[in-house]
């Protein structure tokens, strides 16, 4: 006759059911966004579709199929409490397509605008609805670790193997990337041009760009470094983030050296513990303020010169002077795809994200944004303190991510697939937030209860 299980045994097997059903819910509400993830992470920009003029890369694709049963699971369980960042994203996408209307009429607005709505508004509330608790983004950094190394593992063998290998093979099927100047379709092809520094190539690997492919695989730096991950999905997410190196990208190893730096502060930190993290910020603002008024052209031109070639720096900061005019010019709705003043021996490109939405839709969407941006790193940093010590650490890495993101997109513009993550990244953030607020929303309580059975406890 069987003997019962003992009752501990029963309760630890229960827990374990739950836990992995509980885990079995998690990864089935993330796939959406590891879809997305893996397609622009694995396949580069020459696969895509043209539909009704709007141009649809394999991400695009992606982003279509998964938005409706996403957007509508979101709106029909809730991701918590709305955000300020989720109304910038809103208000930036309708003014994206309000300006392109504007310039264009509404027909052909709407076309050449629709390839921005989707790569900005979709991304962000795919990413915000399937990301709702600090451990969902943990699971979702385990899970996407395959499609980063496969594309750390692309951009090593380019970058040593001297050739590009992805882009082209990809090429040969669909055709190349078609090249346009001033949002209009021109002759020929899109080529990124082979170039070697430091005795490397600078690899793309499935991304549109080198410079490109080296933010996305470095921004991930600080996910991993501080998200209380263990093991192999640590060690290997680490050196997945570092093979951002092969880039051989300027504005990469910009990055690299913001996340070594504010890592290292983290680590001198602890042997100085009375020394907090809004004194550290405040340090930091305080030196770049320094920097912004005593440098000759403020401080873009100090992060320009960062970079890795002295010529860039001098681009870049041209870049500033003449996009500023433009900008002065023309401040409420911009100049969408036209063709902006400078000098003839400047190309068209602007390397300078933010600077780049205040030419093309006007000031309000990098204002807007901006302010998002700002509010959601001071509100992040109030939350932190109520955390428990593992959350805490990942919340720190999370606003590192994004203040990372932001002081590249000042030397670089996120365009295609780069935009999806910088737009994933600040999803990342809200919903941080609105987890955040129900955890210290749940210890202020038991603080007063504790609080108020003290008082009826003296007073009995």
């Amino acid at each position: 006759m069987p003997q019962p299980l003992p009752i501990a045994s029963f309760h630890t097997d229960r827990r374990q059911a739950v836990s992995r059903a509980a885990g079995t819910a998690r990864i089935l509400q993330l796939i959406p966004l590891l879809l997305v993830f893996y397609t622009f992470m694995t396949l580069p920009p020459e696969v895509e579709i043209t539909i009704f003029g709007v141009n649809l890369p394999s991400y695009r694709i992606a982003l279509l199929l998964v938005s409706a049963p996403v957007l509508w699971s979101g709106l029909s369980d809730g991701v918590g409490r709305m955000q300020f960042m989720d109304v910038a994203i809103a208000i930036v996408g309708f003014w994206t397509m309000l300006s392109f209307t504007i310039i264009y009429g509404f027909e052909v607005g709407i076309v050449r605008g629709a390839g921005i709505f989707i790569d900005t508004v979709l991304p962000y509330f795919v990413a915000r609805n399937c990301i709702r608790s600090l451990d969902d983004l943990r699971y979702f950094l385990i899970l996407c670790l395959p499609a980063l190394l496969f594309a750390g593992a692309i951009l090593m063998l380019e970058s040593l193997g001297g050739r590009l290998i992805w882009g082209p093979a990809f090429a040969s099927v669909f055709g190349a990337v078609d090249s346009y100047v001033g949002g209009e379709l021109a002759r020929g092809s899109a080529s990124i041009k082979s170039e070697i520094r430091l005795g490397m190539l600078r690899a793309a690997g499935p991304f549109p760009h080198p410079i490109l492919a080296g933010i996305m695989m470095i921004g991930f730096l600080p996910l991993y470094y501080f998200s209380g991950l263990r093991s192999w999905p640590l060690i290997l997410g680490i050196v997945a983030t570092l093979t951002g190196f092969f880039s051989l990208s300027s504005a990469a190893f910009l990055a690299l050296m913001a996340a070594f730096g504010i890592i290292a502060i983290y680590h001198v930190k602890a042997f100085i513990p009375k020394i907090s993290w809004w004194t550290i910020t405040s340090m930091i603002i305080l030196l770049l303020t320094a920097a912004h008024v005593a440098s000759k052209n403020g401080i873009v031109a100090v992060i320009a010169r960062m970079t890795l070639t002295p010529h860039t720096a001098l681009y870049r900061i041209s870049i500033w002077d003449h996009g500023s005019v433009s900008v002065a010019k023309h401040p409420w709705f911009g100049i969408g795809y036209r063709q902006w003043e400078r000098p003839s021996w400047m190309g068209e490109s602007v390397d300078a994200h933010f600077l780049l939405l205040a030419m093309r839709h006007g000031l309000v969407v990098p204002i807007v944004l901006a302010a998002a941006v700002i509010y959601s790193l001071v509100r992040m940093g109030t939350i932190i303190p109520y955390l428990s010590p593992r959350d805490r650490i990942f919340g720190i890495g999370i606003n590192i991510c994004v203040v990372i993101f932001v002081v590249v997109g000042q030397t670089v513009n996120y365009f295609g697939s780069a935009n999806l993550l910088l737009m994933a990244v600040f999803a990342f953030l809200a919903s941080a937030i609105s987890w955040g607020e129900l955890q210290m929303q749940a210890i202020k309580h038991q603080h007063r209860l504790q609080y108020y059975r003290g008082v009826a406890a003296r007073v009995a």
